[in-house]
């Protein structure tokens, strides 16, 4: 017999190369074929303990998006969001065609020298949308609007023109009439007016009412944002919290915009800034290219002509250090909504645009000055948002059973439910026992000879609080070690990719967390695949640690940031939980009679030898 298990157990050690060779799970690979010993695949629940938390503030310098907007719960509250940034001049050179220096001293070998005397025409502060342009088949149209994303030959402006046919013959796929001149376009030989370099976007993470109105406001900064932490002697980097709103411990200064606006998603046309007098029509008036959809907002063109443009040359402009101490930021509000409006931008790609013209010595490309002219022209600089940013969150009028929630687990008493919102409120929970001990029904199971095929940890939604808001449930939640942030073993084994290019946060889909529904296509549970984790508690005596969960709004991200509880306790948070705004409620470990059902629970199938 013993010599029998050995073999069992060599054979399984040795299958093991071609067995994850195969990227599969091996727990439960052939072990029927093994041995007769071995017994039917068994499942066995354990209890875990869930405890609610909530976050006095978080760590929200330098995200990868910033938020703008305000979104309303019946249970959650309100969470409202505005932000702060620098602006990053180490692209900005020279205004015009040549610096100040050269400007004031001249130059005895270019007579086109001068002085430029740029004066602003307009400044905007641009705030990109994400946007998704996912084009499958490669016909132009993106899979959203095309009427087959699979096939280059589909129709999908029904003209009996194939897409990918319109593609190449510079028409519209989308648009019967390309031009709309009121000729069709198999019938129309002229469709030059159509520009070809328009596109259609599908927008990203704009949730709510997108017709909704409200003031958007820009302010001067005049707090100094170091990047650097002086209570470390600036040795490491400086931390920002979610409740360092500058705006409202009064460090602004003059308001840059402050108007009623609506959202518009149509691409932005750029014209050209030069024309060609040998050709017709005046290249001033026609659209050089579109940039992407985006908030475009005017800015104040005295202040930045007299804080920006007149200073060229000047030491505050010279580097970045001079420029933040110069120009400390801006400060970004949205108020009085008309509806719900919740967006989330990309801080990457936002920027400030100058706009302005200048004196130039245009010698109409001859040696002979009688036919010099100084004209006036156009000319555009870019100043992106950078250095710190910091979003800024604010929660209130949230349910008060939630904060009953915090103070009975405070004590130590599992809660009924569990309230997540990446920024506010995150769960706490142990498996097997309230204390990490080792419990009667784990020293039961780890007295079996057993291999665990598979431990899932599988939570309920709490379809009573949010029953009509299923578009805004989180896709994907996330577990991690509470007490340091790091992933567990199960996220950093499972190398499963999801290969389509228009999925979205379902990479490591083993491990899971993603959102699960039942066939009618309605939203039940969020399920975790936590095998190995299990695995090593039950079979290899690993310590039973804590774990975290939250939202997730990226599961490749495995960064982190800290966080404070309201008794200034220090927690370190996966980043990706901060960036996503919606909430979600889940039955805990102890909910009341009529819910036991849907009781958070941890469900191990594993084969008994």
């Amino acid at each position: 017999m013993y010599s029998k298990k050995i073999s069992i157990i060599l054979l399984i050690i040795f299958s093991l190369p071609l067995i994850t060779s195969c990227n599969k799970d091996y727990y439960s690979v052939g072990m029927e074929i093994l041995d007769q010993q071995f017994q039917d695949l068994k499942s066995e629940t354990f209890p875990i303990f869930s405890y609610q938390e909530s976050l006095d503030k978080v760590q929200t310098n330098n995200l990868s998006n910033v938020h703008l907007g305000v979104f309303n719960d019946n249970v959650f509250g309100q969470t409202k969001s505005s932000f702060i940034s620098q602006l990053d001049v180490f692209s900005l050179q020279n205004f015009g065609d040549f610096s100040q220096t050269e400007e004031t001293e001249g130059s005895l070998t270019n007579i086109r020298v001068i002085n430029e005397q740029e004066e602003l025409t307009a400044v905007y502060l641009d705030l990109p949308f994400f946007n998704n342009t996912n084009d499958s088949d490669n016909d132009g149209v993106i899979d959203i609007y095309d009427v087959d994303p699979i096939d280059p030959l589909s129709d999908s402006d029904n003209d009996g023109l194939s897409d990918i046919i319109e593609l190449q013959a510079g028409t519209n796929p989308l648009s019967s009439d390309s031009d709309n001149d009121g000729i069709l376009d198999p019938s129309d030989t002229d469709n030059e007016t159509y520009n070809v370099e328009s596109q259609v976007y599908e927008i990203d993470s704009v949730f709510g009412n997108r017709n909704a109105e409200f003031d958007l406001k820009v302010y001067e900064l005049t707090y100094y944002l170091s990047s650097l932490d002086p209570a470390n002697n600036f040795e490491s980097l400086k931390e920002y919290f979610s409740d360092d709103d500058f705006y409202k411990r009064g460090n602004y200064g003059k308001i840059l915009h402050d108007e009623r606006v609506s959202l518009n998603f149509e691409e932005v046309p750029v014209l050209f800034t030069e024309d060609d007098p040998t050709t017709d029509p005046d290249e001033l008036t026609q659209v050089n290219y579109f940039e992407t959809p985006r908030i475009r907002i005017p800015l104040d063109t005295e202040y930045f002509q007299r804080y920006i443009i007149n200073m060229e040359g000047s030491d505050q402009l010279v580097n970045q250090a001079n420029f933040n101490n110069y120009f400390k930021g801006l400060i970004v509000r949205a108020e009085n909504f008309s509806d719900d409006l919740y967006m989330m931008l990309d801080i990457f790609n936002a920027r400030v645009v100058l706009d302005y013209n200048y004196n130039y010595y245009n010698t109409n490309g001859t040696d002979d000055v009688s036919d010099d002219i100084i004209e006036k022209k156009n000319k555009s600089n870019i100043i992106p948002l950078g250095g710190v940013t910091i979003n800024l969150y604010d929660h209130v009028n949230y349910d008060q059973k939630i904060l009953a929630e915090v103070n009975s687990s405070s004590e130590n008493i599992p809660s009924e439910k569990i309230y997540l919102n990446g920024s506010k409120f995150i769960s706490k929970l142990k498996l097997f026992s309230n204390d990490n001990s080792i419990s009667s029904e784990l020293s039961s199971f780890k007295a079996k000879d057993v291999l665990i095929n598979e431990a899932s940890l599988i939570l309920y939604l709490d379809e009573d609080i949010r029953p009509s808001s299923y578009k805004f449930l989180p896709e994907r939640l996330y577990i991690y070690s509470y007490d340091n942030g790091e992933p567990i073993e199960d996220y950093l084994k499972d190398f499963s990719i999801d290969f389509s290019p228009t999925a979205v946060n379902s990479d490591k889909f083993r491990f899971g967390g993603l959102l699960q529904y039942d066939s009618s296509n309605t939203p039940t549970s969020y399920k975790f695949n936590i095998t190995n984790h299990v695995s090593n508690i039950v079979r290899y005596d690993s310590l039973n640690i804590d774990l975290g969960l939250t939202t997730n709004s990226n599961i490749d991200d495995m960064t982190m940031r800290n966080g404070y509880l309201p008794n200034m306790k220090r927690i370190s948070l996966p980043s990706s939980s901060i960036s996503l705004p919606f909430p979600v409620s889940l039955f805990g470990s102890n909910p009341d009679q009529s819910n036991l059902s849907k009781r958070i629970k941890l469900e191990v199938l594993y084969t008994e030898y």
